[in-house]
């Protein structure tokens, strides 16, 4: 890795489009989402975040049909969301150029209502291809040579890590998430200086990334969210066997790809955030032809994960 990958547009990449297994869809055309705010007295939201994972989007996909339905949804809400963060797998196996250019285009309406969006990097990821794609997005990058960003909203702050195991065959991706040294001796030193409630996402799950200790050394380290498995899983982290202390930690849904269906919406309160599921569906592998009668399990696990919520305190019992 070098700093040429935050030159975004400097350096263009060459690569062949293999074939996807893939229902087809129609390309991309949304101008009937922009919103009118004209008569909104409160655009925004400063306290509502929107978490989005694991879009997998490229040009023949049927995860661009799912994700528009979240689009609308989202730029129907009033007010709008300030921020919304997704957590990785922005693109779909291998990270290809075209795959960023579908996600620029999918989250345009987003972009052009005034909402803030913010990405991490999965597995399925590239930098180099990401920060041509969204030069202006990685320029904004705390750290050389990852994608490490700061969310800051008047309740809590969102320190959004970089996980991604590149690999310098564009061919082939590197599953496992890791956070390497300098990124997180910048995290050491951030997480000291902090004296709001503060969030750690990532991609990978806490037990890949190691953070374990960081979390629990930082007061104000409120829970953390990662993506990757596609699945709607709150959870918590224990200290040791001794101590009072746990950590929330939330797994998030897919926008569509497969697993768990939907968004959440992280409300922060005055002394607590609320991460609530909008499920939208459940399939695996590939979502249902027309026709198809969903299969019983698949029912149950939606019927299980209707109304999820999960809860993050601000302060941590010692």
């Amino acid at each position: 890795m070098n700093r040429r990958l935050f030159l975004g547009g400097l350096i263009a990449l060459s690569c062949q489009r293999g074939s996807w297994e893939a229902n087809a869809s129609s390309p991309i055309h949304l101008p009937s989402l922009q919103p009118d705010l004209s008569n909104s007295k409160e655009e925004f939201d400063e306290n509502l975040i929107i978490l989005l994972s694991d879009t997998h989007f490229f040009p023949e996909g049927y995860p661009k049909e799912w994700f528009n339905k979240i689009v609308k949804e989202i730029l129907s809400k009033r007010p709008l969301p300030r921020n919304i963060i997704s957590l990785g797998d922005l693109a779909y196996l291998y990270g290809r150029e075209e795959d960023y250019r579908v996600a620029k285009e999918m989250f345009e309406p987003l972009e052009k209502a005034g909402i803030t969006v913010t990405h991490a990097m999965g597995n399925h990821d590239r930098r180099d291809y990401f920060s041509k794609i969204f030069p202006e997005k990685a320029a904004l990058s705390r750290c050389t040579d990852r994608m490490v960003f700061i969310v800051e909203t008047p309740r809590a702050d969102v320190i959004v890590l970089d996980s991604l195991q590149q690999s310098e065959n564009e061919n082939e991706w590197i599953t496992p998430g890791i956070i390497d040294e300098s990124q997180l001796e910048w995290l050491k030193q951030t997480l000291q200086q902090y004296n709001k409630p503060v969030f750690i996402v990532t991609h990978h799950p806490l037990n890949e990334v190691k953070l374990k200790d960081h979390l629990f050394n930082c007061p104000t380290c409120c829970g953390f969210i990662h993506g990757h498995d596609h699945r709607w899983r709150p959870g918590w982290e224990q200290r040791n066997w001794r101590a009072h202390e746990v950590i929330r930690t939330l797994c998030l849904p897919s926008t569509g790809y497969w697993g768990n269906i939907g968004y959440v919406c992280l409300k922060l309160e005055e002394k607590h955030a609320t991460a609530i599921f909008e499920q939208r569906d459940f399939f695996f592998p590939k979502p249902l032809k027309e026709g198809e009668e969903k299969p019983l399990q698949w029912k149950l696990i939606e019927e299980d994960s209707k109304g999820s919520q999960c809860s993050f305190s601000y302060e941590r019992s010692i």
